[in-house]
């Protein structure tokens, strides 16, 4: 296994800002995801859904303590992570916006399934799955990959450390995520094509965890310092990392979600509980939907330009046209058809 250890490095700018208005300080357009609750062991944990439009809905089923929500090749196919009310364990479930459907995908496996993240195509998803070990007298957790297909599972890693919160690379290629040891976590990565691993950022006494990818460049939130465990998250770039320009000493900035390589959606605790802010690349600002008494974390974005260029490309692969290999079930129905197009378009449209 590669080893390297990197120091985060301050930086006091970042790429062209979005250009949004000063005044109303527009949100970014497009579909998020976030879960709240009024603390973790409350197992009340609530995960929304928030349209271009404003609509706010809540995603409920028959489960407890949703969260972790991620959007796959469409801003209506969506899994996440809820304990399953009959069977009593966590498990991956695969929500519908149109048909309103929600499966559970591990539906009484006998493992703690947790942290799900689609492929870039959509038509996988990698996770993190535990069982207790009777010989460690501790749960052990790896990582696995679901073919959506068919729900064949895959195990990616075996081993005793703790694997946890994957997150696909650009590509495909790479498997970003967190392994810990001791009780400090550092970033790995697995390669998904030979199986190797590699340590690529660790540094002593400080956990680094939720590793984000948006476009060549990835993002984790780590402590300030072994002696000032406030989060905060940076950037690692070419080997590079650096800080971003919102973090602070003083409280915590977490779950980052990426808008562009300009403005980033997180949670920080900079007025008390967790809240959802937004960077635009110049200033920060809270959302003025969605935040309340509660914390509010794991945002997830769907940006309209992205659905755009789904709809397009939809509609070349209907066509018989050379299109890149996403999922095109919009609305769930395990049919790629005109109803797809038809959907996509009231999307697009706003309908």
């Amino acid at each position: 296994m590669k080893k390297t250890i990197f120091t985060a490095i301050a930086v006091s700018t970042m790429l062209q800002p979005l250009v949004l208005s000063a005044a109303d300080r527009e949100n970014p357009q497009g579909w998020l995801l976030w879960h709240s609750y009024s603390e973790y062991s409350a197992m009340d944990s609530r995960l929304y859904l928030r349209t271009p439009q404003g609509k706010i809905s809540e995603i409920s089923g028959d489960f407890v303590h949703a969260m972790n929500g991620d959007f796959g090749s469409s801003p209506c196919d969506i899994v996440f992570m809820a304990i399953d009310s009959s069977a009593d364990e966590w498990d991956i479930y695969r929500y519908n916006a149109i048909s309103g459907k929600v499966k559970n995908l591990t539906e009484k496996s006998g493992f703690r399934n947790e942290d799900p993240k689609f492929s870039p195509d959509g038509q996988k998803i990698v996770f993190k799955r535990g069982y207790w070990d009777n010989s460690r007298n501790d749960f052990t957790y790896n990582l696995a990959e679901m073919e959506l297909s068919n729900g064949e599972i895959t195990m990616l890693t075996d081993d005793t450390n703790e694997q946890s919160m994957p997150y696909y690379s650009e590509n495909g290629k790479y498997i970003y995520y967190s392994e810990y040891i001791n009780g400090i976590s550092s970033i790995h990565r697995l390669n998904r094509e030979s199986g190797k691993t590699e340590e690529i950022f660790a540094e002593k006494d400080v956990t680094a965890y939720y590793p984000v990818v948006h476009g060549e460049d990835l993002y984790f939130t780590k402590w300030n310092s072994a002696d000032n465990r406030n989060d905060m998250i940076v950037k690692y770039t070419d080997n590079t990392v650096t800080s971003l320009q919102f973090n602070s000493a003083d409280f915590n900035v977490s779950d980052a979600c990426p808008v562009s390589a300009d403005a980033m959606i997180y949670s920080s605790t900079q007025n008390g509980n967790y809240d959802l802010y937004c960077y635009n690349g110049s200033e920060n600002f809270s959302f003025d939907f969605g935040n309340t008494e509660k914390h509010e974390l794991g945002a997830a974005f769907y940006s309209s330009e992205e659905l755009k260029s789904y709809a397009a490309d939809l509609e070349k692969f209907l066509l018989g046209a050379d299109a890149p290999d996403k999922n095109y079930d919009i609305d769930g129905d395990n049919t790629v058809d005109c109803f797809d197009i038809i959907n996509v378009r009231k999307l697009v449209s706003g309908e």
